[in-house]
């Protein structure tokens, strides 16, 4: 009888080991997984704009160092590898916090320029999740949007200076 009992314990163990098909399931799936992460081509063109050094000087703001930092991450950023960025991500959202828990230059205290840099930090959070939660079709668009959006905080800077100049202009007509 223990011999019975034997040969139906090594039969059931072996059947169960050559058997599993979910291990090598799985690590087949991850192997796929990280062979498709490096086909993707993550070349991309990242737009930014310019530094408005012209502009922060018109407005008396050179020593504005915490949008000039902001820049820089922004500038560096589009140079690295997207495969690991979610420190750099973290970077980006650390530094507009920063910025938006002071008080913006008088010239920029305005709720177009605060709401636009709300949104770039909410499309940085965004970018964060996407690097952690890897989709292919999310990452990218992500950090374009991202780049988009500070790229929208620019141009209302140099709207507001236009506007500011228009006015000016108007005053002295009359």
């Amino acid at each position: 009888m223990s011999f019975y009992i034997r040969i139906l314990i090594i039969c059931s163990i072996s059947y169960l080991s050559c058997s599993n098909p979910s291990t090598q399931n799985k690590n087949t799936q991850e192997v796929l997984k990280r062979e498709k992460q490096k086909e993707i081509n993550f070349n991309i063109d990242l737009n930014l704009s310019d530094y408005p050094e012209k502009l922060i000087k018109n407005q008396g703001m050179e020593n504005w160092e915490e949008f000039k930092n902001l820049h820089n991450l922004f500038n560096q950023f589009r140079n690295l590898d997207f495969r690991n960025v979610d420190i750099e991500i973290l970077k980006l959202s650390k530094g507009l916090k920063k910025l938006l828990s002071k008080k913006l230059p008088k010239t920029f205290e305005k709720p177009q320029i605060r709401s636009r840099l709300k949104v770039v930090h909410m499309e940085s959070q965004k970018s964060y999740y996407f690097s952690k939660h890897f989709k292919n079709d999310s990452l990218i668009p992500s950090l374009k949007k991202l780049y988009k959006s500070y790229n929208a905080v620019i141009s209302r800077m140099y709207d507001f200076e236009d506007e500011s100049n228009d006015l000016d202009f108007e005053k002295n007509d009359y």
